[in-house]
């Protein structure tokens, strides 16, 4: 067996230190308002990429550990939310006193020291996120979806992993991540309990107006998950029905006002970028709401006129 590569804090703060020679606009943050990563977390309905996510990390042995309740599950992906919320909205200097907190880090799925794991984690989270959002927003064509890859790379390499750990583009880690999804699935019974609390018996995330994650489940995952995570068998009823949760879905996020369809972090990142020190109320009420705390990514100071973005809107 192959040892695992351990990350240790010098891997963390050369990250680091290349992510800022890199960022080419501080206030814009590590990748922008024309990123990928941006129109892909801004949506609130991404919170059902959480469901996807608790399955694919309770699979993984290493991940599962962190995990030993259906309470520690909960606050662990909710802490990854903000985490990543503040790393992709917010400033250059927001993010790297995010990355370099290890308090923080280690409230989320991402508190693992070998990079393989982190890999894994990491990936779980984009592909979830890319799945739910082609099932009910639109496709993201492979120009886009290589455009991810490299800037979910950064994002791993903010993180602390080597260059050399991370796949080369994106054809060999659609290749890597198609096989470890195809591995067999076998969940012990602690985590089939974790599964069973969270998914089946309290609908998790159950944020409306999106409702449970665990009626997608089925239609998410490989076939032969569905054996090893207890899930509904697909038959022709239970499919007529996703659809027409899915077209529900499509229904309520197209007729959603901006204010409630996009994540307010996202908006609180849009203010920022055009000079406001502070976000407005309505985005402080809907960041308690969504996170626990009324700011995430404000900078607290005010841009002078003259250096503001006129075109923050995307």
């Amino acid at each position: 067996m192959a040892l695992p590569n351990l990350l240790t804090r010098q891997h963390i703060q050369t990250g680091l230190e290349q992510a800022a020679d890199r960022c080419s606009h501080p206030d814009a943050g590590l990748f922008g308002p024309g990123s990928v990563i941006w129109q892909l977390l801004r949506e609130n309905l991404t919170a059902l990429a959480q469901g996807r996510t608790l399955l694919l990390a309770l699979a993984n042995s290493r991940l599962s550990q962190l995990m030993p309740s259906h309470h520690d599950a909960v606050q662990r992906i909710q802490h990854t939310q903000v985490f990543l919320l503040k790393v992709v909205f917010g400033n250059l200097d927001q993010a790297l006193v995010t990355l370099n907190s290890q308090k923080a880090r280690n409230k989320t799925l991402f508190d693992v020291d070998d990079s393989d794991t982190l890999v894994y984690a990491l990936s779980a989270w984009v592909d979830s996120c890319m799945t739910v959002h082609q099932s009910v927003i639109e496709p993201i064509n492979s120009a886009l979806q290589e455009r991810l890859f490299e800037e979910a790379m950064l994002l791993a390499q903010v993180m602390g992993i080597p260059q050399q750990a991370l796949p080369a583009d994106w054809h060999r880690w659609r290749r890597w991540w198609q096989h470890r999804l195809a591995r067999p699935v076998s969940l012990s019974p602690r985590r089939q309990q974790v599964l069973d609390a969270l998914l089946r018996e309290q609908g998790y995330p159950g944020r409306t107006p999106y409702g449970a994650y665990y009626p997608h489940a089925a239609y998410q995952l490989p076939g032969h998950w569905q054996q090893a995570c207890q899930l509904p068998q697909r038959n022709l009823d239970r499919h007529r029905q996703h659809q027409r949760q899915l077209q529900r879905l499509m229904d309520i996020t197209r007729n959603l006002p901006e204010r409630l369809r996009y994540q307010p972090a996202f908006q609180e990142a849009q203010q920022r970028l055009r000079g406001r020190a502070r976000a407005d109320l309505a985005t402080r009420l809907l960041n308690r709401w969504w996170t626990g705390e009324s700011e995430l990514v404000s900078s607290g100071w005010s841009i002078p006129k003259v250096d503001r973005l006129t075109s923050a809107s995307y």
